[in-house]
């Protein structure tokens, strides 16, 4: 069994952030053992998240509050829970896109959970006893 972290990351609320998560995000997920594509699936899992975080729960704040991310590794699991103080989302009824159909009608945004949900193993959303915004994503570290 592999163990890290807790490894807990405060970033600024700003596109500018992404870069610096997926180096942190990969440099852990290295250390913990994953493949490379495994790798590639939760950077992008990850990157997708926090780019709507940014896009969507902090959409008309000025300026953006920061957001944690905690990463760890339990068990055979690569974790990060994503926490904000943005909008809370309605995570349980959103609707994912039908595919060609979603491309067919002009749209070319609106796919980041759907690869959220197919690039990891579980994900889960709740809002937070102090108002907070919490995305857990959990990757098994091995097929």
């Amino acid at each position: 069994m592999i163990s890290l972290g807790p490894c807990e990351v405060e970033v600024p609320g700003e596109a500018h952030s992404l870069a610096l998560i997926r180096m942190v995000v990969t440099s852990l997920a290295e250390m913990a053992g994953m493949d490379e594509n495994r790798i590639g699936e939760i950077e992008l899992a990850v990157d997708e998240a926090c780019s709507n975080v940014v896009d969507h729960a902090y959409s008309g704040m000025n300026p953006h509050p920061s957001f944690n991310l905690a990463i760890y590794v339990d068990d055979n699991d690569f974790i990060i829970e994503i926490i904000d103080r943005g909008k809370h989302f309605n995570f349980n009824a959103h609707v994912l896109p039908k595919f060609p159909d979603h491309w067919d009608e002009g749209n070319v945004r609106g796919v980041g959970l759907f690869l959220i949900r197919k690039t990891v193993d579980q994900v889960t959303y709740e809002k937070l006893p102090d108002n907070r915004n919490c995305l857990k994503l959990v990757k098994h570290v091995r097929k």
